[in-house]
């Protein structure tokens, strides 16, 4: 990692036409501090892309370099170097905080960037494609919600069911299973509570108007812990738990554009206690179910909601959107209407980025768009309508961003696949086909290390990623 082995690879490298300075600086993002090479500059050719530039930092850090070009009588000299080294490592890299997808010197030019200076570009090791983990068994019926919370994967069904698999361990199997509803779950959220992290509360909302919490403590079963009414009037298609540090509150919206806001029951009092579960001391022997009216209802859109999200900013704050075309944020201690973003397509399916208000949709053009909705944003309210191409092939079902990456999303759609995407770049990063052709991704869920993605074939699947 010295300046005279940079110089020895600029030797080395026979001249291919113009060159291009460039310095390399290893992403502040990279926690891997031992990956980082000098910054000087050098001099590359000008048409050297994201695979030479790997090579190159490869050679640095002298680790084996991947070249596909070495012909077969190298070939056994270049394993023997190789021998001792370490493995060669794909990365990514960065000008002016895009994703390099074309030749240095076209990036640069597209940027509008000198080229008398060496142009800065920074680089992290590359994701990897997303590698299959598992898969549930047949399931009754399709999958249509999913939500993950605390290790817990759980997933509503069109049978009227919740099911509960194990997010976090290598063996992915199911927990439980409860008929939640008469008719098919539309959707799903699931959290800990505020003061018992050992115990998780699951709402659920059907298309036969009912919405329900379950609670679920590891080795238990799930107990129904209470049912929502005189709110909605049509069928539930989103919902989403807020916790703070005292109570749990829930967002719940229909196909007519109504919300409903519900403070749910948290008391020691108020929990029915799993069976084999029950906490030492407790003279609880069960809860009666709770029946709890709405504290605010009122119409947040002139058509079905198709995904609700709770601001980052504040917890006042609601994202909502619809298949009316519109993203609105809304104040919901006094309902009013904050920001309306107008789109030209139906909104599928939201989700809101881990530590801001930017947050991602999906259209049934294929297309996943991102909205810039942090109020301290001079961006306030603009649609990044190009940030992402057209990949998919059908329908756009779920959106899910990392949650620990605020720059990689997934999305699943009807043509049966993922896809994983790093918002500064137009192409998606990886595509892995889900399902069986023929089959519809419904929806999906991205947790620390592994997504897993429902549908049509009735089979849960879980990628390690």
């Amino acid at each position: 990692k010295s300046t005279r082995g940079m110089a020895d690879y600029e030797m080395n490298e026979e001249p291919e036409g113009e060159q291009i300075r460039i310095s390399l600086v290893l992403a502040q993002t990279c926690q891997d501090r031992s990956l980082e090479v000098p910054s000087d500059p050098i001099a590359v050719p000008s048409s050297t892309r994201k695979k030479g530039l790997s090579a190159i930092i490869n050679h640095l850090l002298d680790r084996r370099v991947s070249n596909d070009k070495v012909n077969e009588d190298d070939d056994s000299a270049a394993s023997d170097d190789d021998e001792d080294k370490l493995p060669s490592i794909p990365f990514d890299f960065l000008m002016s905080n895009k994703l390099l997808r074309m030749s240095v010197e076209a990036a640069a030019r597209r940027e509008g960037l000198s080229l008398e200076q060496a142009v800065e570009i920074q680089y992290f090791p590359a994701r990897l494609a997303p590698e299959g983990e598992g898969e549930s068994e047949s399931l009754p019926d399709w999958i249509s919600a999913m939500s993950s919370s605390s290790g817990l994967l759980c997933t509503g069904n069109c049978d009227g069911s919740i099911r509960l698999f194990t997010a976090d361990e290598d063996d992915f199997g199911q927990s439980d299973v409860v008929k939640a509803h008469s008719g098919p779950v539309k959707c799903i959220s699931s959290s800990s509570l505020p003061d018992n992290s050992d115990l998780t509360m699951i709402a659920s909302g059907c298309m036969d108007q009912t919405l329900v919490t379950h609670t679920y403590a590891k080795g238990g079963k799930m107990a129904l812990h209470a049912v929502y009414s005189g709110g909605h009037f049509s069928s539930i298609n989103s919902v989403k738990l807020l916790k703070d540090d005292k109570q749990l509150t829930m967002a719940s919206a229909d196909w007519d554009g109504g919300l409903c806001l519900w403070k749910v029951p948290t008391a020691v009092s108020d929990i029915k206690e799993p069976r084999g579960k029950r906490r030492k001391g407790s003279s609880i022997e069960s809860a009666e179910v709770k029946e709890v009216s709405p504290y605010f209802s009122f119409k947040v859109h002139s058509n079905n909601v198709s995904g609700i999200a709770w601001s980052y900013e504040s917890s006042n704050t609601l994202i909502t959107s619809s298949w009316d075309h519109s993203i609105k944020t809304w104040d919901v201690e006094s309902q009013n209407n904050i920001l309306t973003l107008n789109g030209s397509k139906v909104v599928t399916c939201l989700g809101r980025c881990h530590n801001s208000d930017v947050v991602a949709t999906g259209h049934p053009d294929c297309s996943v768009r991102l909205w810039d909705m942090r109020s301290s944003s001079k961006n306030e309210g603009k649609v990044f309508d190009n940030t992402l191409r057209p990949s998919h092939k059908s329908w756009i079902s779920g959106v899910e961003w990392s949650p620990v990456d605020p720059y990689v999303l997934a999305s699943s759609s009807h043509d049966g696949s993922i896809k994983i995407w790093d918002i500064r770049s137009s192409i998606p990063l990886h595509t892995v086909q889900a399902h069986a052709k023929g089959s519809k991704a419904l929806c999906l869920s991205f947790t620390n290390g592994a997504i897993f993605s429902g549908g049509s074939d009735c089979v849960v699947k879980k990628y390690k990623f």
